[in-house]
């Protein structure tokens, strides 16, 4: 059964996550994925509209029979693009899943030199992380003006770019669910759920206190962050938000700050248009 559109007849930009998106007619269409450490999200570009976006969670069964499920293509795409941060295994169960199921290579996206507007600032440019290059492409045709991109997610990474498209560097640190863990696994009477979150300035038991500090450590590097590369750099910054503990950041965040979901898919899908 073929996958339908996301509206009668048009694609859209994905705003939100939906289970099972499909699209119907001939697939002269581009998979686009964005494998990362915890979730895998997907989405379809035809002609350069991208539907909405899908998303699940790495089972510990086998990610082929899952894939097999969530993706029963009658006719298969023309190029699948992956960004990924995921191990080798997944990604290796990615890419024969692919090319046994459809007969077409899985592209791995890289960080180039320079691209889609975007020079990169690493000495090295191949090390930057495909989610990071992914996301700066499309922060970079998203927004005019210096950016600082935070992707927060298992890991929290920001990269700053400048007006003219030219990446300055970035930073990493534990994402939220870390920052969490780690205390918990390495401190002999600080016990509880690295999943659970709390609200409030302060808190008033140990579970709390863990979550809401991590959380206020994250919105202090963030912030701090901003701070500095606006003095560096001497124009206004706006901050793009993307990963799973965006939500959480984005109320806490003071100035020009937006939240766009799915960045690095949206990256993809314009690294696709000028690949094709």
């Amino acid at each position: 059964m073929p996958w339908k559109m996301a509206s009668a007849g048009t694609f859209i930009a994905a705003k939100s996550v939906c289970a099972r998106p499909r699209i119907a007619g001939p697939m002269s269409d581009c998979l686009l994925l964005d494998a990362g450490n915890t979730n895998l999200k997907w989405a379809i570009s035809r002609n350069g509209k991208m539907s909405a976006a899908g998303r699940v969670a790495y089972a510990d069964n086998d990610l082929m029979a899952s894939l097999s499920q969530l993706w029963p293509l009658s006719t298969a795409p023309q190029r699948v693009l992956l960004a990924a941060v995921a191990s080798e295994d997944r990604v290796q169960a990615l890419r024969r899943w692919v090319e046994s199921s459809w007969h077409v290579p899985l592209e791995p996206v890289l960080a180039q030199a320079q691209a889609c507007g975007v020079v990169n600032g690493y000495t090295q440019p191949g090390q930057l992380g495909a989610d990071r290059w992914a996301a700066l492409v499309a922060a970079r045709h998203l927004v005019p003006g210096a950016l600082c991109v935070v992707d927060c997610g298992t890991a929290t990474t920001l990269d700053v770019m400048d007006a003219e498209g030219r990446h300055r560097g970035g930073l990493i640190v534990p994402g939220l669910g870390l920052l969490r863990t780690s205390l918990f696994e390495h401190t002999a009477g600080v016990r509880g759920d690295a999943g659970a979150s709390a609200a409030g300035l302060l808190a008033c038991d140990t579970q709390a206190a863990v979550s809401i500090g991590s959380l206020q450590a994250t919105v202090g590097f963030v912030e701090r962050l901003q701070q500095e590369v606006r003095e560096l750099l001497g124009v206004p910054l706006t901050t793009i938000l993307c990963g799973g503990n965006a939500p959480d950041l984005l109320p806490l965040l003071a100035g020009d700050t937006r939240h766009e979901p799915d960045l690095v898919l949206k990256g993809l899908n314009i690294i696709a248009m000028n690949k094709s």
